[in-house]
């Protein structure tokens, strides 16, 4: 599903037009990543938590080089899903089988 598939289901489900659509998702994601580059967590209900991490230091190998190299410390997104959101995936898996 790509973004203009998104603004399409958004439109139709809420009834409005594409156009205020898109304009809803601009600013739903603009405040997610605001929020996020602040240092606050961000909750949508029934799906997750994002949040900024800081990822350690680590040591990585690097093949094309056969050496060994010390990567920085990296500020990251983090997601944590909702227990239904797992549940419904745990539930896709078993219809699955």
């Amino acid at each position: 599903m790509n973004t203009s598939d998104v603004v399409a289901m958004l439109a139709k489900n809420w009834d409005m037009t594409q156009v205020e659509a898109r304009e809803l998702l601009d600013v739903i994601t603009q405040t997610l990543s605001e929020n996020i580059a602040t240092g606050n967590s961000f909750t949508i209900p029934e799906l997750g938590t994002f949040s900024a991490t800081t990822r350690k230091k680590r040591r990585s190998y690097n093949p094309h080089y056969e050496q060994y190299m010390e990567l920085p410390p990296k500020r990251v997104v983090d997601f944590n899903p909702s227990k239904g959101l797992k549940e419904d995936f745990k539930q896709a898996d078993t219809d699955d089988e």
